[in-house]
């Protein structure tokens, strides 16, 4: 690990004055991964240069765009050998998905191309989806393109630059919207009353996740797009064996709106392939979880999680994504077999509930600064259950149960048992020495059980840090607060020196 890192930052930004010395070979790497994502980036700019520059100048969003480079770089400060490679990887592959996607979306938006004859056609083939709704159930309709609605221009950008979403938020508090509700559908609805959704699309399926909050937000946005729509009702108490038949329905029925709306036949052998890739690309994750139990975990943080959950709702069921896994844990297997270990980790940690978009490195900046290794994250773990697919029922039911328990989903809905008892099993499970609870303040539900984490862990006799954040929001928790929770309790309950400790305080309010 380079020493004193924070040397090499710029000002109040954090970001660094050139690239990070990591060694000769994973040095080279990096760099090579780094040009070839601006070869990516280049090449998707002179694709369509004219609409592009419509859609920088058109979307308040899009500038985000512009600093993914500089992204990539914070996810994968520190790391070293096969998790470098795995990163560098699972990030190169996610750009070539969403210039893919900005290619159909931007195509077919008539934001950018009004009157156009060619751009109608495509947006009445393109199908809109929650960002929380899994693509897996759309691999029945091969020729109808599938867009998380929300994907690209808020939950991407809210993860590449922290500033982004102050704009959308404060958007609707002047559109008369409470102040004190969840980032996420805040922004959500700052982007439809700022018209800076793109328009396209010939149906919407809605849903309910993950929370009230979200479902307020949507009822904002379908005043703006004007789709045909359908919400997909996706049962809460996801444990009980009495709702499945209720899911089962709400996807049929789903699948009814989708023929109707877009003139196209089902074909479920289809969508029986792509659930069989889904299940390979499950079990590449099991694969990957079991090599983070051993005490060599080789590939931990927010690029581990990032690509779990891109990969859980853009490209589950799709081939390349499973070669991506496959390759990816190839290097890791040899890596784990090899005892290699190309990091200085003190403390194994299980981090708990959703994770700050606004500060996706800080699992680097824990590992960098204290040595403390993100083995095990809450938003890791969801659509798990293998799919069944030897008959039709039984592979709607789990489809069904996949959209029960999807992001940000799996824990905070179904129950005591998945959200509480779930943290003491896998904290066990990969062998932890502490807990680190995120405290999201303006989340209602899961903020009212911080207590029975709190009597738990002191019940089990386990140290636990609470960290407070604000989801997509930096101007009520800010990143250096964060860091300031985790420095409170490394120097007073743990008596820890730091591994760097140029990197205890710093201020980058200013960065992206």
């Amino acid at each position: 690990m380079t020493k004193r890192m924070a040397d090499n930052m710029q000002p109040k930004t954090g970001i660094y004055k050139h690239r990070e010395w990591r060694g000769l070979k994973d040095t080279a790497f990096d760099y090579a991964q780094w040009c070839v994502l601006w070869g990516k980036l280049i090449k998707w700019a002179l694709g369509h240069p004219i609409q592009n520059i419509k859609a920088v100048l058109r979307y308040r969003w899009m500038y985000t765009y512009l600093t993914v480079p500089s992204f990539f770089d914070r996810i994968c400060e520190g790391l070293r050998g096969a998790g470098l490679k795995g990163a560098r990887y699972n990030l190169n592959y996610l750009a070539d998905v969403v210039t893919s996607q900005f290619d159909v979306i931007f195509s077919a938006d008539m934001n950018l191309h009004p009157g156009s004859k060619k751009a109608e056609e495509l947006s009445k083939k393109i199908i809109c989806m929650d960002e929380l709704v899994p693509q897996l159930m759309c691999r029945g309709l091969p020729d109808n393109p599938v867009i998380l609605y929300q994907m690209f221009p808020v939950y991407l950008p809210s993860l590449i630059n922290q500033h982004t979403p102050v704009h959308y938020i404060e958007q609707s508090e002047l559109y008369g919207l409470p102040a004190d509700v969840c980032p996420l559908p805040s922004y959500e609805a700052g982007v439809a009353i700022e018209d800076d959704f793109p328009k396209i699309g010939c149906c919407m399926l809605s849903c309910n996740m993950p929370c009230d909050g979200s479902i307020m937000t949507t009822a904002v946005q379908t005043r703006r797009h004007g789709l045909p729509e359908q919400p997909i009702n996706i049962p809460l108490r996801w444990l009980r064996d009495d709702v499945q038949e209720y899911a089962v329905e709400e996807i049929k029925s789903a699948v009814e709106f989708l023929e109707k709306h877009t003139g196209s036949k089902y074909d479920w052998d289809k969508l029986k392939d792509a659930c069989e890739i889904w299940n390979a690309q499950n079990r590449a994750k099991f694969e990957k979880w079991e090599y983070n139990r051993t005490d060599i975990p080789p590939h931990t943080g927010a690029t581990a999680w990032l690509y779990r959950i891109f990969e859980h709702q853009a490209v589950c069921g799709v081939q390349k994504a499973l070669d991506n896994d496959l390759k990816v844990n190839k290097l890791l297997a040899k890596q784990v077999a090899e005892r290699r270990f190309p990091k200085t980790v003190r403390y194994r940690a299980i981090l708990w509930n959703t994770p700050c978009n606004n500060y996706a490195n800080f699992n680097n900046w824990i590992l960098n600064c204290w040595g403390i290794d993100s083995v095990c994250e809450m938003i890791d773990i969801h659509g798990t259950e293998q799919i069944d697919t030897s008959n039709r029922e039984d592979m709607l039911f789990g489809i069904a149960k996949m959209f029960q328990t999807s992001t940000m989903r799996a824990h905070t809905k179904g129950g005591y048992e998945v959200m509480v008892d779930d943290l003491w099993q896998k904290y066990a499970e990969y062998n932890c020495d502490m807990i680190i609870l995120f405290d999201q303040i303006s989340c209602k539900g899961v903020g009212a059980i911080n207590g029975i984490f709190e009597e738990g862990a002191k019940k089990r006799g386990l140290l636990m840090c609470t960290v407070r954040q604000d989801l997509m929001d930096p101007t009520s928790i800010s990143r250096r607060d964060m860091r300031a929770d985790v420095n409170t309790f490394m120097q007073t309950v743990m008596n820890a020196e730091p591994l760097d400790p140029s990197l205890v305080d710093f201020d980058d309010d200013e960065c992206w």
